[in-house]
């Protein structure tokens, strides 16, 4: 059997990536307003009018995307094994376009938010949801790792941000922001073919 280009790898990657976790993020912003529409009855209180000063909203927004980019940048200096994953994650998205980054980074923001933020933190408490919220964020082989621990960090600043602002919206921004930059950042990641085969068979 002939070997494919890296060209088609790289395609075919990044379409059934997109569809996968497409299907994971409907399924989770599903679950998530479901519980806040029958349970909590939050709804409209998570995704009314932000209470709370606007030029002080878009102050706490800018300065958790910069710092947990910060923290991301932070992480590839100094772990190597952070180094290694983002290689595995970069297999993933390389060759996506700006909409699929903009896709990707909506379905994410707003599943992921609704679910954990929205849903779970109500039931569990900050702390608790925030571990759990890591827990989904895990190397290549299912372990956990330094992203992990990341994502916890990220996972309590984001609750913070819902407690202070009373809604999800600004939560939702900085998510979104920051998968974003982080999805546009790993797209252009040039990989060998032959890195790009031994990710692609995995």
């Amino acid at each position: 059997m002939s070997e494919r280009s890296p060209r088609p790898i790289r395609a075919e990657i990044s379409r059934e990536f997109v569809k996968a976790t497409s299907v994971a993020y409907l399924a989770m912003s599903f679950v998530g307003f479901e519980i806040c529409w029958w349970y909590h009855q939050n709804v409209r209180a998570l995704f009314g009018p932000i209470k709370y000063e606007s030029r002080a909203v878009f102050g706490i927004v800018i300065a958790s995307i910069v710092f947990l980019h910060i923290c991301q940048r932070a992480m590839e200096e100094y772990f190597a094994s952070y180094k290694r994953f983002k290689l595995s994650l970069a297999a993933m998205f390389s060759g996506l376009n700006v909409l699929g980054a903009i896709w990707l980074a909506l379905m994410s923001s707003f599943g992921e938010e609704i679910l954990f933020r929205g849903a779970i933190q109500p039931f569990l408490g900050v702390w608790f949801t925030s571990v759990l919220f890591g827990l989904l964020h895990l190397d290549a082989d299912g372990g956990i790792c330094i992203w992990t621990f990341w994502a916890v960090l990220a996972g309590v600043l984001l609750a913070s941000v819902v407690n202070v602002t009373g809604s999800l919206w600004p939560a939702i921004m900085i998510h979104f922001c920051v998968n974003f930059i982080g999805i546009r950042g790993l797209s252009k990641i040039k990989l060998n073919p032959g890195l790009m085969h031994d990710h692609s068979v995995r």
